[in-house]
């Protein structure tokens, strides 16, 4: 399944790029994340999902493909529950917009167990959504950026 769009985060491409640098930062912008450790070359991730048919805990791992503060951050994120498994790779893209940074994106996944009887559209739709989410939490992370 391949997801993409764009979303409006409020704050500046750099306060965004330094939200996403900060391990504390970033596992509080994401919804439902209850453990992001630092690993090599990502991070070790525990996400409680509350939405219909994917609701549950998943575990997992993201890898950071490449990060550049404020203008790209890339990477693969795989998660296991008993409801199945989500693999996919993110490639994002900042730019500077008149309520602060649009985030474009793109997203190739692949859906399995369970999961993967949701169907394009469901699954489309409760991506969307927790990219959106995603985004207001940079948003409110960030804000302690705009007061320096």
């Amino acid at each position: 399944m391949e997801i993409s769009g764009t979303a409006s985060v409020k704050a500046q491409p750099e306060a965004v790029g330094r939200v996403l640098s900060d391990p504390a930062m970033l596992q509080r912008s994401l919804p439902g994340c209850r453990l992001l450790e630092p690993e090599a070359d990502g991070y070790r991730i525990e996400i409680s999902i509350g939405v219909a048919a994917v609701r549950g805990t998943y575990q997992g791992a993201i890898r950071i493909l490449r990060h550049e503060p404020g203008k790209q951050f890339d990477f693969e994120i795989a998660l296991e529950a008993p409801r199945g498994f989500v693999e996919a790779t993110v490639q994002t893209a900042f730019s500077p917009s008149a309520d602060g940074t649009a985030m474009a994106y793109t997203a190739e996944s692949e859906l399995g167990g369970p999961l993967a009887a949701l169907g394009q559209r469901v699954a489309a739709g409760v991506a969307t959504m927790l990219v959106r989410q995603f985004c207001e939490g940079i948003g409110r992370e960030a804000q302690v950026f705009s007061e320096d």
